[in-house]
């Protein structure tokens, strides 16, 4: 659909207070990747479309805050004890009468504490960001990063194999793995944003691998891992939610995740988050809103993602 015409049913829709009436008392979790600076000129890095400038960011995320309450998701889904209201089935820990929204990262980019993270503080606004655990501990690139693909390019490769898409990395010259690298977070950088106390971190993988493209066997130990990882870095920063890689969701995880004291997994479709108990399988592919480049940069598609959202709750019930 063209931008005209989503911001025209975007328009009609708000005028009609369909917008409103959904989203009352409703969660619009966004999803953001890279948040990069102004004017930055192209640099042939693939996937460009996941990277926002800080203008459109900062931008976009006031207008939202006039709209809609900003919330950190560990408020919205309280566990036993850690609520006056709360309760082991994940009611808000009081009722909302207004939209909320609440601001996700995926990866770990290095870009998030370097030019995400001030536009929070200066916004107040809280923030999760779920963290690939290989890229920061083990310093290890994404397979995509290396030179040589383009985005059609990746997106035909993602089903392949992990360990012949990893292959591309270890056999990189070792300055371009240096390179890719140093596009990630270090322990530094997160645990100077957990301190700061409006960014918190959860679970993404180990591997950054879809889960759909591992063994059972080896899905659970990636999600151990990355859990282990986080524990032992930051503990009293680590929320227990899991970001699907690419939103590939695996239902037969659910129990492990459980175990691992994951309370809640987010997938990929747009939506918005309802209050009350999480039941069944909506538990472990929760939704989220893709905030990409494009979108970023066109207030008037604005209004269209939460109109998007929406009618997705009114389809979903």
């Amino acid at each position: 659909m063209r931008t005209a015409a989503k911001s025209m049913l975007a328009r009609l829709a708000g005028r009609a207070g369909f917008v409103r009436r959904r989203l009352a008392g409703r969660l619009v979790v966004l999803t953001f990747h890279r948040v990069r600076p102004d004017g930055e000129p192209a640099e042939g890095r693939p996937m460009r479309n996941l990277e926002v400038p800080v203008r459109d960011f900062r931008n976009l995320l006031a207008w939202m805050r006039r709209r809609a309450d900003p919330v950190a998701l560990a408020d919205w889904f309280p566990g036993e004890g850690e609520g006056a209201a709360a309760g082991a089935g994940g009611l808000p820990a009081a009722p909302r009468r207004l939209p909320c929204f609440a601001v996700t990262f995926d990866d770990g980019w290095a870009d998030n504490a370097l030019y995400a993270a001030p536009v929070l503080e200066e916004l107040r606004i809280p923030a999760t960001i779920f963290l690939a655990t290989g890229a920061v501990e083990k310093r290890m690139p994404f397979w995509w990063q290396v030179p040589g693909l383009t985005d059609a390019g990746i997106e035909g490769m993602k089903s392949l194999p992990p360990e012949r898409l990893e292959r591309r990395v270890r056999e990189a010259p070792p300055g371009v793995r240096d390179a890719c690298a140093k596009e990630f977070l270090d322990w530094t950088q997160v645990r100077k944003m957990a301190a700061g106390g409006l960014v918190r971190f959860g679970l993404h993988g180990h591997r950054h691998a879809l889960m759909t493209s591992l063994s059972h066997t080896a899905a659970l130990d990636d999600l151990c891992r990355c859990r282990e990882i986080l524990r032992a870095r930051v503990p009293d920063a680590l929320v227990p939610f899991f970001a699907w890689p690419n939103g590939n969701v695996r239902a037969d995880l659910a129990p492990a995740l459980e175990s691992l004291g994951v309370r809640a997994a987010f997938g990929t479709r747009g939506g918005v988050v309802a209050p009350g108990p999480l039941r069944g399988g909506m538990r472990w592919c929760l939704p989220r809103n893709n905030v990409d480049r494009h979108l970023a940069a066109t207030p008037e598609l604005w209004p269209w993602l939460l109109a998007k959202a929406a009618l997705a709750q009114r389809r979903g019930g």
